[in-house]
């Protein structure tokens, strides 16, 4: 089957998808925005044309088979469901996908009905660093046995650039990205056998800026969290299995401590994929051309798994 894609959206993330799918020499390849801000990433992606029209009127004329939703975090669903309502059937939707369960249930109706398959870009899981710890594992005949992980957010005392709807679900919008990293080998919280617990506010975030909490997955890992959005600090976290402690700071990078020993010792990773494109993007756009949801591809219900996750985490309000 020719593979035709459309890149909704040529902001960072837009013109990184568009980097790693020229790499990926689909049958053909073009990006979609408003204005005239898409001039210098046409330029960037080696000439890849880049439409300004009306979206329907594109997507008529280029008929995609495949299309990566990279706008802005509150239009993303309702992009998403009119290229799925123009007959799209395969969708890789920018983090988070959905800022509510309202919204997510939306995407979920839409999909049923249209018979869309849709995955939401949660590119971290493809990092060198990542990939190549799970392999480790492997090869060590290990699993994991307990998580730590941290999603501070160093952040202006205006907070985001982002419209404040946004801001205000700034744990779902951005954190959850190393949240998600975390768990998935492992499986998310048993909301049951886990607490959550949150203190303090910040005038972006009135929700809290204090986030602590511990218990099991639905796996039965034991894992523990913590974040300060008032303090310095940053993303991280750390997988421990009986011989290897997998140290993820920053994410891109990964350094081990062996039993008995407590110096960190750099892993050399093959990441030269992650080097020449924003890390993780490249495989996992691969994986979304080839329909590889084993390669880690996160499906629309897993990424509407998250949406309560959030709100248990958070305290944001059930929608």
């Amino acid at each position: 089957m020719a593979i035709h894609c459309l890149v909704i959206g040529v902001g960072k993330m837009g013109a990184a998808h568009l980097q790693a799918l020229a790499a990926l020499s689909p049958d053909s390849l073009t990006g979609w925005a408003p204005g005239s801000r898409p001039r210098a990433v046409e330029r960037e992606v080696g000439g890849a044309p880049v439409r300004r029209d009306e979206l329907q009127a594109t997507l008529a004329a280029v008929r995609p088979t495949h299309v990566i939703v990279a706008s802005p975090v509150e239009t993303l669903a309702p992009i998403a469901i009119e290229v799925m309502k123009a007959g799209v059937k395969h969708l890789l939707i920018e983090k988070p996908a959905a800022m509510d369960q309202r919204e997510c249930a939306q995407l979920l109706s839409c999909a049923a009905e249209t018979g869309a398959e849709i995955y939401v870009a949660y590119n971290r899981r493809f990092y060198a660093s990542v990939r190549g710890a799970l392999a480790h594992m492997r090869a060590a005949g290990e699993s994991i046995e307990s998580v730590l992980f941290e999603f501070n957010e160093a952040m202006p005392a205006q907070g985001p650039n982002a419209p404040p709807e946004v801001s205000a679900r700034w744990l779902l919008a951005n954190s959850m990205h190393v949240i998600d990293t975390a768990f998935h080998p492992i499986g998310l919280p048993d909301i049951q056998r886990s607490q959550f617990q949150r203190s303090g506010g910040l005038p972006w975030h009135p929700a809290g800026s204090v986030f602590v909490g511990s218990g099991n997955t639905v796996m039965g890992v034991p894992f523990a969290f913590h974040a300060n959005w008032s303090a310095p600090g940053r993303w991280g976290f750390e997988w421990m299995t009986p011989s290897t402690r997998y140290v993820f700071r920053p994410m891109e990078k990964l350094s081990v401590m062996r039993k008995g020993r407590f110096d960190l010792e750099p892993m050399v990773l093959d990441d030269e994929i992650d080097s020449r494109f924003k890390p993780g993007v490249y495989h996992q756009n691969r994986a979304f051309l080839a329909g590889d949801r084993a390669a880690g591809l996160v499906t629309l219900a897993e990424a509407a798994a998250l949406i309560p996750l959030a709100q248990k985490i958070a305290g944001y309000p059930e929608s």
